[in-house]
């Protein structure tokens, strides 16, 4: 047997990307692999040339742990090792391309040019959304999302292949999405889709250019307007009497109302059984998350409980679709007279928008989660609560949902005011006599 002789090195490109670079042959042949995960620089073990233990990866909008990154460089490493023994039994000398093919095949990775001839990138594509969609388990509205980026970009490059798609076709498909007016929210999340897509056929298929992987739009993105109800508007909603004519408003605003009592989100309202009613609590596994989350029944919660306490249904409540319930909420709320004004500030390319609607205008049944949160936190529930609540796994990522409401802004800058009060009364008591305070006291009472 013929011992050959390598060495391999665990690195973390800039852009996060986790690689092992093989030398051998005195350093006349080296390959680098991608690992097909990231990693953040800075919790990085050089000299081990691993993830530090116990840390937690984000980079972009992937996360990844150091257990997984971990596990995926032991067995590239193993893999290597095995090609080099395989080498070294037949006594020969591996090249460049040997070695990727041996590791590769190893690894389920199939990179053959037989295969390449076979498979077009509307293969790819389909075969992606098969594989991925039961991997992560897709909701439907997760496959609309990237079936739109993938239409968008065969609108931009139509018959475009693989090999052809460069960051000059990048750009050119950014400019596509500014010419027929995407707002550069919705540009930007149709790269990231893409480019998932596109680093995965990197990771089991074909090499992709890094300069495409590594394409940004640089588009400018305001943050969005947060819109919910404030408790006052909420109390007005739900006491609205709608004319017998129109009972399924009357249904519409109590699903709508539930959702705000409680934070559940369409798809688990549309699930609720009686069932998940017990001790007071609603007990659900969210659709969304698959995370199991306990709710309190509140007041509100309980009125609508005890309307629909008839109902005959397989469900808890007549729920309509998403679709449907969002029509009939706008129609609900115009008529409630929910028409406060709200401002959504937008670019497209480099223009910037600004559009004034009527709260009715876009109200939604999202916008009954939001609700639940401001409203909770403006009446000084802890935001760990509200979470336990809403099945939020940290604060950064219940951010996005919350808007500070006036009424929760006064009641915070009140503190001062009441302390100040507080400060005023208790010096005035300090200088006044026994006999006068009683006095006063006595007035008090009198008078209350």
């Amino acid at each position: 047997m013929q011992e050959i002789k390598y060495n391999t090195r665990v690195f973390v490109e800039d852009n996060g990307q986790v690689m092992i670079r093989v030398r051998w042959n005195r350093k006349k042949n080296e390959v680098a692999f991608s690992v097909g995960c990231y990693a953040d620089s800075d919790k990085w073990n050089s000299e081990d040339q691993r993830a530090k233990n116990n840390t937690t990866h984000t980079i972009g909008n992937r996360v990844f742990v150091a257990r997984d990154i971990n596990n995926r460089i032991i067995n590239f490493l193993g893999y290597i090792g095995d090609a080099f023994t395989e080498a070294g039994l037949k006594e020969v000398m591996p090249d460049n391309n040997w070695l990727k093919e041996r590791v590769n095949t190893k690894l389920g990775r199939v990179k053959r040019v037989e295969v390449e001839k076979e498979k077009t990138f509307k293969d790819l594509f389909e075969e992606f959304i098969k594989i991925t969609s039961i991997e992560k388990n897709w909701t439907e509205k997760v496959h609309y999302k990237y079936e739109q980026a993938w239409n968008n970009l065969n609108s931009c490059h139509p018959d475009i292949a693989i090999n052809a798609l460069d960051k000059e076709k990048m750009i050119e498909l950014k400019e596509w999405y500014v010419k027929n007016e995407y707002r550069n929210r919705t540009t930007n999340r149709h790269f990231v889709n893409l480019k998932a897509f596109l680093r995965w056929i990197d990771t089991n298929y074909y090499p992709i250019k890094k300069e495409v992987l590594r394409y940004k739009t640089n588009l400018t993105v305001v943050k969005k307007t947060v819109t919910f109800l404030k408790f006052k508007e909420l109390l007005h909603f739900e006491s609205f009497v709608f004319p017998p004519t129109k009972n399924y408003l009357d249904k519409a605003r109590d699903m709508f109302c539930f959702m705000a009592a409680t934070s559940l989100r369409h798809s688990d309202l549309v699930a609720l059984r009686r069932v998940h009613i017990s001790n007071g609590k609603i007990e659900v596994c969210t659709e969304k998350t698959n995370e199991k989350i306990y709710i309190d029944i509140n007041e509100h919660a309980q009125r609508i409980l005890d309307k629909y306490a008839n109902y005959e249904g397989d469900m808890l409540f007549p729920v309509p679709s998403n679709q449907k319930l969002n029509d009939y909420l706008k129609e609900a709320a115009e008529m409630a007279g929910l028409d406060r004004e709200v401002l959504d500030i937008y670019f497209i390319g480099t223009e910037r928008h600004e559009e004034v609607k009527k709260f009715y205008e876009q109200i939604s049944c999202h916008d009954a989660r939001r609700t639940f949160i401001c409203c909770s936190l403006a009446m000084g529930i802890p935001p760990t609560v509200v979470m336990s609540y809403t099945g939020h796994s940290d604060y950064d990522s219940m951010k996005p949902y919350i808007e500070v409401s006036d009424e929760t802004k006064e009641e915070q800058m009140n503190k001062w005011n009441n302390q100040q009060n507080k400060t005023e009364i208790a010096e005035l008591l300090n200088k006044m006599k026994p006999e006068e305070i009683a006095k006063a006291l006595k007035i008090l009472k009198q008078t209350a």
